[in-house]
């Protein structure tokens, strides 16, 4: 609670705090919602498709160049790749739905913490409140009519609590949604046939294993054109930083193979060629 207000400074009395709605302990939180919201809601599933395009991207190039370069044989890393992607598009969408489940209930348990409070002491929460309004600008008078009249509408106001309190929007509780383990894992699935397709094609080994690495920058650099439209940032500019820092992941993973193993007694593994 903010330290500019005190409960016991705090008027109205506390039969005014919370309106006497039968039932108003199992309200939800709610705000209005809009269009635009929604709208950006949608927007904001690029973090999935950029995560899981440049990580199905990046970890399918480095297991069939290695497998390229070792085995010499193309059915080795076809067989490899898809068995990577599938590995990893089902591990990416089922660990995005539990991350998700997991914040939801996180989220739960502090709202009905929250509500908890709210019974228990709805003076003191009327005055944290009131407080929170106050540290936005307003003045105590208007801090307490604004309050005042959210408490008439339960739902509005636990958001308004909780959101101030917290810093979390209490919509996450509800979204049981599969929109993001679907883009998470399908997005990865998407990256990781980038760098497979140049094994499909009529071409050398060699020459594979260039276009297989020439298909990966393109298809980073796709992802980051992509997020820019979306960002409204130049796209260009996107592009290159998502390619960038692919090359500096796989180079990081060249180096690794390369020189880690020997310290083991294992021949060094050659990643990415």
């Amino acid at each position: 609670m903010p330290d500019s207000l005190n409960p016991s400074d705090v008027s109205p009395t506390t039969d005014h705090v919370v309106v006497d709605v039968p039932g108003w302990e199992k309200v939800k939180p709610r705000i209005p919602d809009t269009q635009q919201r929604r709208t950006l809601e949608k927007q904001r599933s690029v973090r999935e498709v950029v995560f899981g395009v440049q990580d199905g991207i990046l970890t399918t190039l480095g297991i069939i160049t290695g497998v390229g370069v070792a085995e010499g044989e193309r059915a080795a890393v076809i067989i490899s790749g898809f068995l990577a992607l599938l590995a990893g598009a089902l591990s990416m969408g089922v660990g995005e739905y539990l991350g998700r489940k997991a914040e939801r209930e996180v989220v739960a348990a502090t709202i009905e913490m929250e509500k908890r409070e709210m019974a228990a002491d709805p003076q003191a929460e009327f005055a944290e409140q009131v407080a929170y309004y106050k540290v936005k600008g307003f003045s105590a008078d208007e801090a307490q009519m604004i309050v005042r009249r959210l408490t008439q509408h339960p739902d509005i106001y636990l958001y308004e609590m909780v959101r101030d309190e917290f810093g979390i929007d209490p919509r996450v509780a509800d979204d049981a949604g599969l929109r993001g383990p679907i883009a998470m894992g399908g997005s990865y699935a998407i990256g990781s046939l980038v760098p497979i397709v140049a094994f499909l094609l009529p071409l050398s080994m060699h020459v594979a294993i260039g276009t297989s690495l020439a298909c990966a920058v393109v298809g980073l650099f796709a992802v980051g054109f992509f997020a820019a439209k979306l960002s409204l940032r130049n796209p260009w500019i996107k592009g290159l930083e998502i390619v960038s820092y692919g090359c500096v992941i796989f180079g990081l993973s060249y180096l690794a193979g390369h020189f880690i193993p020997p310290l083991f007694g294992h021949a060094p593994v050659s990643v990415g060629g």
